[in-house]
């Protein structure tokens, strides 16, 4: 997929998801990984998909995480085995985990992380590539946290009269992050697509973009 862009980057952004067994990344396990990658050369930009998923050990598994990530149903592996595969073309591509790892972290090496809650990403991740195996910048990017300040920016230049149209409208803490999908003008994955790695990758790149990429944007029928 390319896509063309009026910002200039040099650093390559990374849009991120990881399904796991559990929320706690020192008790969980990731069982699938999804990186967009965007790189940049001259005026073209091309964003790159990759999945893969990871057999993993139901020790210490919330049921509620494996229910959420549909994972009894969508997973290609066995439990319990060394083995992960790169399943983001058909046939999928069996390899060891080790080759995986080894994938992407060279995917992600030097790139800026953006996500839906990021911090739950990079915490996984660090546990499943293992020691100095984080080579992404340490600053990455929350969605979420990004539309709320762009809402708020707006109110704040004006655009709203000063204020927002409702007080319902103003971002709350903590962030909903499909609410302020949908107050930047972007659909939350449907059903099907939701608490998939990809589906969730792809949502996060689309908020970003709504965001970062369009100057004038058009909110509620205003330029």
């Amino acid at each position: 997929m390319t896509t063309e862009s009026t910002t200039k980057r040099t650093t390559p952004l990374a849009f991120v998801d990881c399904e796991t067994t559990h929320l706690d990344a020192e008790i969980g396990e990731v069982w699938e990984v999804a990186v967009i990658l965007r790189e940049q050369d001259g005026d073209e930009t091309t964003d790159t998909e990759y999945v893969w998923q990871f057999s993993v050990t139901l020790a210490g598994a919330d049921p509620e995480a494996l229910r959420i990530g549909r994972f009894h149903e969508r997973r290609q592996l066995p439990t319990g085995e060394d083995s992960a595969a790169f399943t983001g073309q058909i046939p999928a591509v069996l390899m060891s985990s080790a080759e995986a790892v080894k994938a992407i972290v060279n995917v992600l090496s030097g790139a800026v992380m953006i996500g839906s809650n990021p911090g739950f990403d990079d915490r996984h991740l660090r546990k499943l590539l293992g020691p100095g195996a984080a080579q992404w910048h340490y600053r990455p990017v929350d969605i979420a946290t990004l539309a709320a300040g762009f809402r708020l920016g707006l109110a704040a230049s004006g655009v709203y009269g000063g204020d927002f149209l409702f007080p319902g409208d103003y971002p709350q803490l903590p962030f909903k992050s499909y609410e302020l999908s949908r107050a930047v003008g972007v659909e939350p994955p449907a059903e099907e697509a939701a608490h998939t790695a990809l589906g969730d990758a792809r949502w996060a790149r689309d908020v970003y973009d709504a965001i970062a990429d369009s100057t004038p944007m058009r909110l509620d029928g205003i330029a």
